[in-house]
Formats: structure tokens, C-alpha cells, sequence
């Protein structure tokens, strides 16, 4: 940084020994240190901003202090106008690195008019800031606003232009590598240059459009660097002989002269640019040309080693043809090996099936176990009920026993102690409370029986026929089954199920099968109102509804309140092995068996509407006769 600032202010002296004489005295028609503080932004990073505003404000707040007499006003002048210069190479730097990128800006010609007109904004929003503090400070005049901004704004514009190129050029500096014969070329070039400088602004001769042909052969022939120096060479020349009164461009006022001399340097500039920017592009459209050329060299060589090759088999069969018996030998041994490559297929088919056959099975053995751990739970109850009241009836049984036993030996005294032994039996409490027992245990019996028979709907076999039933039956029964998985626990309340059935027709179907898509779907929705109870705000709920279609379909919607799912879970919902359940907790087939069961077993359709937070709701359409009976019907 402190290297930066030393050539800063050393580039800025240079600068203001061309000021002109309109106060404050320092504002310079070439402003040198503009494209310095823009390359330094650019290697280094915005680290260096902090020490562009201190250069700047070194350079600059002297001359403010011999405008003004005043150091406090030198010192406020001097730190807004530093903000200005570092305002303009940091929005500079933002807008390349925005619009262009970190690369080399003059490679091709769209971003070399991006940069021209970066850098006229940044240079102008420059010297509005500047020629506005001067105005306001009193150091400039108002009348002079004008001659001072556009001064201010075109030397840091065309310097930027002119300069900037070449810095970054010479950067690049290992790309130009010159041959020992072209050193020639490049001194006649550097003496043409300055041999038509010298006539144009050393001894006046209108000759100043001669060095247009000398930048394009420096583009042509040494590339953007010979390009860029040339430039800034015949700008160093043509400011010195405009300073020293000499060229085209000599005017009364020294302002206008140079204004002048800029406008027309700025021109050969931009065009000297552009056509760099064009024949870098030809440049790598060439390099690009030449090596697809080597790549289609390449190909053509690889293609022609093919065909050598082909040659050379060909030869090889037409001597294997007159060899018929080695042939024959080679077809058979060919032939016995795509036998044992299909066999080995067929085997290979034969293991997948089986596979896939195991994990059906799986997925019908989780349901199973399911399904037994509910009617543990459900039978164990009646049954522990139904045993501990045998124990009480065998008690009484005993004691009416003695009773009548005691009755029928004692005769004579028999009131008096039938009557006690009554009261010390409480034989009026039994006589009441029996008739109870029996009906409790009556009630068990029968709610086994419930369960059983709901069991034997839910795992009803199909024997290959479809049969005509009632929905409602195969769904109450498959929620009897998992009537303990609705029941509270430690982590949720009981789970309500609201039913909201219609009048249905009996449905031609595979109610077995259908009962496994129940239990798959009701499952699931225990599963999401189980692994997060927190997310409900409401009680968990389960709402079936069922409804007859008008197009000779049922639906039966099967929704929950749970969490929920994503539009990436809905998407591969009925994919075979795709779950969200933890490792061992489930296979992941439930669903694609399901979607299998209702849409080619029963010719119907399977849906889920579902968003994260909102619930999930199953949709089954199911067609109340087969197709096969719908086609006879319609017959």
C-alpha cells in the first residue's frame, strides 16, 4: 500500500504540471493516477480502497490549501473530493466485476464498450462530486462549472481509456513473447510513431490521422500490448506538443485545445480497442478452429487405424472361410456359450423373481404381525375379564352348594340354620350379583367372537374369485384390528376416527386384498400421528368418507391431520422401497403393493393430496362391477 501511494502521488504530480489556469489551478486535462487507483482495486482487492482515499487526499489537499488560505477548508475540500476518486474506481471495479467478470476486459468487443462506458459514468459521477465541492467551498467558481466538469470528467475518462489498457496489458506481458526478427519491425514501428507525432504536434503539419494506421499495424502485428503502448505514446506526444502550442488542435484557449486533442485521442483509442477486442476474438476462434482441426485430425487417424484393422479381420475371415471345419467348430463353441449366457439369465430372472416374491411376502408378514399384535391385545382383555370372574363364580357355585347340602341333612332345625347360613353366605347379595356375572361374561364371549369374526373378514381368502360385499364391513373391521394403535398413550391423546359413509352398493371385488389397502393406508396414518405428536395442534383424528360417483365408481377417502408430506415424498410415494420411516421400520412395498392391488387387480385408481402441515387424504376410486361384468352388462 505504501508503494501504491508513493506512485500515486508521484503519477499525480506529473498530472498537475499540465493544470490549466482556471482555479483552483489543479484541475488537469489528464489525471494520471485515475487508472492507477482502478488497476490496484482490480489485482488487490477492495483492501486498497482506505489507501486510495488517503492518496488522493494527500495529493490534492496542498493545492487546496493555495486556493483557499485555509487549511481546515483545504482539509474538508481535499477528504469529499478523495471520496470522490475512490468513489469512482470502486464502483468502477464493482460494475467490471459485475458485468465482465475477473478476466481481461479488452478480449472481446462487448466488454470493451462495457469498460468505455463504465468508465465515462464512473469518471463523470467523479467530477460532478469534485467541481461541486469546489463551487460550494468557494474555491471555483460557479460561471466556471461547466469549462471545469467537462475538463475534469474527459481528462479522467480519456486517461482511464488510454492508460488503463495498457496496464493491464503489460500485466499479460508473458503472452508477447516477439521473435528475434520481429525486434526489427517493432523499432520501425516506435520510429514511424514518433516520426508523425513530431510532424503533427512538433512542427505543426496536419498529419495526425497517419497514426490511426500505425495503431491498427501495431494491433495487427504486436498484439494488445504494442496496441495499448502505441496509444499512450502518441497521447504523451500529442499532449506535450498541444501543451507547447503546436498541432491541429491549437485553439485560443489552452481548455479547448486540449478538449479538442482528447476528443480525438479518445476516439483513436476506443477504435484501437474495439479492434483489438475484434482480432483477440479471431484470434481465439482460430486457436478454437485449429484445435478442433487437430481433434478432426485426430479422429480421421483413429478412424483410419479402424479401418486398417478391419482390413486386416477381414483378411483373417476370408482365411477362417476356407477353413470350414475350424468354422463349424468356432459357430458350435459360440453357440454353446449363448446357451449358458441364457441359462444364466433365466437363473438371474429367476433370483429377482424370487425376490421380489420375498419382499411381498415381508411386506405381508409386517402386515401380519400387525395384525396379531391387535388381536393379542384385544382377545387378552375379554379374556382376563372372563377369568377373574369364573374364580368368583366358582366360589359362590361352592357355597350354594353347601347351602343345599347343609339344608338337606339338618331337618328339624333346618329354619333357624338355613337361615343363618343364608346370612353368612349373603345369600341375597349372591342371588343379585350372580345373574351380573354371567352377563359380563356373556358380553366377553361375544366380543370375542366380534373380534374373531372381524379377523376372519380382514384375512378372508379370495380363493381367485372376486365376491360382492359391503366396504363399510371391510373397513370397520380393519379398524376394529387396529383398535388398540388409536388408543392414548404417553405421547399423544386416543386418536379420533370420524366416519362420514354414504349408501353404498355392494362392490364386485377382492376384499382380502382390499382389507391389506386398508390396513397399509390406516397404518401409515397412525405412523405420522405417532412420530409427531408435537406438530399437532388439534386432537389426531382419522375422517373416512365414502361416496358413490355417478360414473359407476365409489370413493373412499381415508385422511388424517399428521404433518403432512412434501411434493418430493408425493412423487415417489408409490415407488417400490421408497420410505421415510427409520431403518427396520418399515419396507417400504406397503404403498406399491396397494397401488398394484387397486389398479390392476381391480381396475381403479389410488391418489394422494397432501401438503407439510395441512394432513395427508388418500383417494380410492373403485368401479362398483368388473370390467369383465360392465362389458356383459352393457351387452
Amino acid at each position: 500500500m505504501a508503494a501504491f501511494i508513493a506512485i500515486y502521488y508521484s503519477v499525480a504530480k506529473a498530472g498537475m504540471s499540465l493544470a490549466l489556469p482556471i482555479p483552483p489551478s489543479n484541475v488537469t486535462p489528464v489525471w494520471l493516477p485515475s487508472p492507477i487507483a482502478w488497476t490496484a482495486l482490480l489485482w488487490f482487492g477492495y483492501r486498497f480502497v482506505p489507501a486510495v482515499w488517503l492518496a488522493d487526499f494527500i495529493v490534492s489537499s496542498p493545492g487546496y490549501y493555495e486556493a483557499s488560505q485555509s487549511w481546515p477548508t483545504a482539509i474538508a475540500v481535499g477528504s469529499i473530493i478523495a471520496v470522490g476518486a475512490t468513489l469512482e474506481a470502486t464502483v468502477g471495479n464493482l460494475l467490471l466485476r459485475r458485468l465482465i467478470g475477473k478476466g481481461y476486459p479488452f478480449g472481446r468487443a462487448n466488454d470493451t464498450f462495457k469498460f468505455v462506458l463504465i468508465a465515462l459514468l464512473s469518471a463523470a459521477c467523479n467530477s460532478l462530486i469534485g467541481v461541486t465541492t469546489l463551487c460550494l467551498f468557494r474555491i471555483s467558481n460557479w460561471a466556471d462549472f461547466d469549462s471545469v466538469w467537462l475538463t475534469w470528467w474527459i481528462g479522467n475518462a480519456i486517461t482511464l481509456v488510454i492508460l488503463m489498457p495498457m496496464l493491464l496489458a503489460w500485466r499479460r506481458i508473458v503472452q508477447f513473447r516477439p521473435r528475434p526478427q520481429q525486434f526489427t519491425e517493432i523499432g520501425l514501428f516506435f520510429l514511424t510513431l514518433f516520426g508523425i507525432g513530431k510532424l503533427a504536434f512538433g512542427f505543426g503539419f496536419p498529419v495526425e490521422y497517419l497514426l490511426i494506421p500505425c495503431l491498427i499495424w501495431a494491433a495487427f502485428r504486436f498484439g494488445q500490448i504494442g496496441a495499448t503502448t502505441g496509444i499512450v505514446l502518441v497521447t504523451g506526444v500529442a499532449i506535450w506538443g498541444t501543451v507547447q502550442g503546436r498541432g491541429s488542435f491549437i485553439r485560443d484557449d489552452l481548455n479547448e485545445s486540449l478538449l479538442l486533442l482528447q476528443t480525438f485521442m479518445g476516439a483513436i483509442a476506443v477504435t484501437t480497442l474495439m479492434m483489438m477486442a475484434v482480432l483477440e476474438e479471431r484470434r481465439q476462434s482460430k486457436r478454437e478452429l485449429e484445435l478442433a482441426n487437430e481433434q478432426l485430425a485426430l479422429q480421421v487417424q483413429e478412424r483410419t487405424h479402424v479401418l486398417n484393422a478391419l482390413q486386416l479381420a477381414n483378411e483373417q475371415l476370408q482365411v477362417e472361410v476356407t477353413e470350414r471345419k475350424q468354422t463349424e467348430e468356432t459357430l458350435r463353441q459360440s453357440e454353446a456359450q449363448l446357451r449358458d449366457q441364457t441359462q444364466r439369465l433365466e437363473e438371474t430372472l429367476l433370483d429377482l423373481t424370487q425376490t421380489q416374491t420375498q419382499l411381498i411376502q415381508t411386506e405381508k408378514l409386517s402386515s401380519l404381525g400387525q395384525l396379531l399384535a391387535g388381536v393379542a391385545h384385544e382377545i387378552n382383555n375379554p379374556i382376563n375379564f372372563i377369568a377373574g370372574n369364573l374364580m368368583h363364580v366358582q366360589d359362590y357355585t361352592a357355597n350354594l352348594l353347601q347351602f343345599a347340602e347343609l339344608c338337606l341333612q339338618q331337618e328339624t332345625q333346618a329354619s333357624n340354620m338355613i337361615q343363618a347360613e343364608a346370612e353368612a353366605i349373603e345369600l341375597d347379595f349372591l342371588a343379585e350379583d350372580m345373574p351380573k356375572m354371567l352377563d359380563s361374561m356373556k358380553m366377553g364371549t361375544e366380543r370375542i367372537q366380534q373380534i374373531v369374526l372381524s379377523l376372519r373378514n380382514f384375512s378372508r381368502v379370495d380363493g381367485g374369485a372376486m365376491q360382492v360385499v359391503d366396504i363399510h364391513e371391510g373397513i370397520d373391521s380393519t379398524l376394529l384390528i387396529l383398535q388398540h394403535r388409536l388408543k392414548a398413550n404417553s405421547e399423544r391423546p386416543a386418536i379420533r376416527v370420524v366416519k362420514q359413509y354414504s349408501n353404498l352398493p355392494t362392490v364386485e371385488c377382492f376384499i382380502g386384498q382390499l382389507n391389506q389397502v386398508f390396513m397399509n393406508i390406516l397404518a401409515n396414518s397412525i405412523d405420522a400421528l405417532d412420530h409427531n405428536p408435537g406438530e399437532q395442534t388439534n386432537q389426531p383424528t382419522i375422517t373416512i368418507t365414502t361416496e358413490r360417483l355417478q360414473n359407476g365408481h365409489v370413493l373412499i377417502r381415508l385422511a388424517d391431520n399428521g404433518p403432512g408430506m412434501s411434493e418430493e415424498c408425493l412423487t415417489k410415494l408409490f415407488d417400490a422401497f421408497y420410505t421415510t420411516k427409520p431403518m427396520g421400520k418399515g419396507t417400504g412395498l406397503g404403498l406399491s403393493i396397494s397401488h398394484q392391488i387397486v389398479t390392476e387387480k381391480h381396475g381403479g385408481s389410488i391418489t394422494c393430496v397432501s401438503e407439510l402441515g395441512n394432513g395427508a387424504e388418500f383417494r380410492i376410486e373403485l368401479p362398483v362391477l368388473h370390467a369383465s361384468r360392465q362389458s356383459i352388462k352393457a351387452a
